[in-house]
């Protein structure tokens, strides 16, 4: 088989194996999540040690600033969150979380983690230690590549 063609067929079954992998965990990572939707899941995490501007929160996750407002609104109505504009640039909002949203975060995150050893129990250590090493380099390679023209 020629290196393309051996590509092309691993790509195709990894995809295969990450969508079933995600349909099935997926549910259950967000059963386990405080009734935190996972892009707030995310917003939480990214805000736990921090406050963002919404540009920054947007970049963060790969979207436009405008996607994240209807997140941030919900967000603020729960609770979890507070808004307020920059003091120095009076077009900035910055984002915080508040106690509440840290606790949610930290429960859910507790939870999500449950759910994910028990999973992640089934492989050897070494695996393991394979799969992470492999995920590493891939977020290293799409982190210095930069955004794929497309």
């Amino acid at each position: 088989m020629a290196d393309n063609e051996y590509l092309n067929n691993a790509v195709k079954r990894l995809e295969a194996a990450l969508n079933q992998t995600m349909r099935k965990l997926g549910p259950r990572l967000s059963c386990a999540a405080e009734g935190l939707t996972q892009p707030q899941f995310m917003v939480l995490g990214f805000l736990k040690n921090k406050a963002c501007t919404v540009t920054e929160i947007a970049a963060m996750m790969g979207v436009q600033p405008s996607a994240i407002t209807a997140i941030l609104d919900r967000m603020e109505k729960s609770g979890f969150i507070q808004r307020e504009r920059d003091k120095q640039d009076r077009r900035l909002v910055i984002v915080r979380i508040t106690d509440q949203g840290q606790e949610a975060f930290a429960k859910a995150q507790e939870k999500r983690l449950a759910v994910l050893i028990r999973y992640f129990s089934y492989l050897e250590r070494g695996e393991l230690e394979q799969l992470i090493r492999i995920y590493e380099k891939l977020a290293h390679i799409l982190e210095t590549e930069g955004d794929y023209p497309g």
